[in-house]
């Protein structure tokens, strides 16, 4: 029973990574809800389970030898690091105007709760000390995030094919969505799982990783998202730096999958082909980032906590600012003047094209930009300390690692997006291992053309030797 179970934690969290993505609410209608509570609800599972295993595995351990603790985080510079931000953003909350929502999140939005950040941190934790001692575990849950990627592709091929959605019902132009709450944010999952799937293809001699790049790579194409195409396109370049001969192939197998991707959905006249040359989403985003810059500098050391600076953002822009924001976002909305105060949901007064006035409220909020969002949320502490933990994986993404490759994608995705938790215990699990492998990279650079020989992979940390 015991091998048994040893085994079963062998693929603990690789069986977490499918499965976090994929989770929903049959009987809700909308992304909301209690979708949160869902996610929060199987990662606390997880972690327990993970505890759990640990305690087991060995079996003279006791209670007493807690006093080894410290020592033990002290010995692994990035635990140390990923503990320190998630009790600074558990101790700056009690600092922000609502520390109540800051610690719990919403329910009903989009999350952001300190004490959830706390438990994705523990998550970053088990995943890290597993695989610094059991190696072979890297390799299973590389391959359980490139599962989670290609079971959300054929779901999205399969919404684009029928023309409504899987789990939801949106308008078919914000087709595919699949499990997310909108096209953009799917979009950026499978950018991260792509650059997962291409950098394993660079590491190892296998057929399944090249053809998952190619299907995830179509169903990118699906979502006509230009972020995550220049995501993906950063990642194929390194592979150009690194590996020539071999990048040309896969440059060619991803851009005819996303290429592909985009004619299915011409060819079925649903989803969102004009979001590529749409000029409003970055300058819209530009008074996103101005709103966010202003926050972060009116509260620099503790931050708004989560969920707290959607009642606030508004009063970082002029009326003109707001203004324009609504042209953007909302459409043909004349403003006449802002109804409420800080500290409540933003509410306007707006004026319709036939001339008819009525009150119209913004209750969700985000900078869109993840590095923003994380100084809004937990002010330039919780940010040096976020940069800090990506800083440990720099090496490994030079040398195009997986993990690595799958958390620095998905952030220059998020330069112009932002994590929703419906992706972040994933991007969590990524940042362990690409932490893991920042400590073997040790700046290895292969070279150009050649696939590099068994003991130079062994040298690089390679866990496929």
């Amino acid at each position: 029973m015991k091998r048994i179970l040893f085994a079963l934690y062998g693929w603990w969290w690789s069986i977490y990574v499918i499965l976090y993505p994929l989770v929903f609410v049959p009987s809700e209608r909308g992304f909301w809800g209690s979708n949160y509570a869902y996610h929060i609800g199987l990662t606390v599972l997880f972690v327990v389970g993970a505890a759990l295993f640990e305690w087991f595995s060995y079996p003279k351990l006791r209670l007493s030898d807690i006093r080894y603790l410290p020592r033990l985080v002290l010995k692994h510079t990035p635990v140390l690091v990923a503990l320190l931000f998630g009790v600074w953003g558990v101790l700056a909350a009690f600092f922000t105007p609502s520390p109540i929502t800051a610690l719990m999140g919403s329910l009903a939005r989009n999350g952001d709760g300190a004490l959830a950040a706390f438990l994705f941190v523990l998550v970053f934790v088990f995943v890290y000390l597993q695989v610094k001692t059991r190696p072979v575990v890297l390799e299973r849950i590389l391959l359980g995030i490139v599962l989670s990627g290609l079971i959300l592709s054929f779901g999205a091929v399969a919404e684009v094919a029928l023309g409504r959605g899987l789990i939801y019902r949106p308008n078919p132009a914000d087709l595919p969505i699949v499990s997310f709450p909108q096209r953009g944010h799917l979009a950026g999952y499978l950018a991260a799982t792509l650059g997962v799937s291409i950098a394993v293809s660079f590491w190892k001699r296998a057929w399944f990783y090249p053809v998952a790049s190619f299907f995830i790579a179509c169903a990118l194409g699906l979502t006509f998202n230009r972020a995550a195409f220049l995501a993906v396109l950063v990642l194929v370049a390194l592979g150009f730096r690194l590996y020539p001969k071999r990048a040309v192939l896969m440059a060619l197998s991803v851009g005819l999958g996303i290429l592909g991707g985009m004619g299915f959905t011409e060819l079925r006249g649903v989803g969102g082909d004009k979001d590529l040359a749409s000029r409003t989403s970055l300058q819209s985003r530009f008074l996103f980032w101005k709103a966010a810059i202003g926050g972060i500098l009116e509260r620099p050391m503790f931050g708004w906590g989560g969920g707290n600076f959607d009642y606030y953002w508004p009063f970082f822009l002029t009326p003109e600012e707001q203004a324009l924001f609504f042209k953007y976002e909302v459409g043909e909305l004349k403003v006449i003047e802002i109804l409420s105060q800080p500290g409540t949901i933003p509410v306007w007064l707006v004026e319709t094209p036939s001339g008819e006035r009525r009150p119209h409220s913004i209750p969700l909020w985000k900078s869109h930009n993840q590095l923003m969002e994380v100084a809004l949320q937990r002010g330039l502490v919780g940010l040096l300390l976020y940069l800090a933990l990506m800083a440990f994986s720099l090496r490994a993404f030079i040398n195009l690692l997986p993990g690595a490759a799958g958390v620095w994608g998905y952030h220059v995705f998020l330069m112009l997006w932002f994590i929703p938790f419906f992706s972040e215990g994933v991007l969590w699990v990524l940042f362990a291992l690409s932490c893991v492998e920042g400590e073997r990279a040790w700046g290895f650079i292969p070279q150009a053309g050649l696939v590099p020989r068994s003991r130079d992979l062994a040298a690089a940390g390679n866990p496929y030797v």
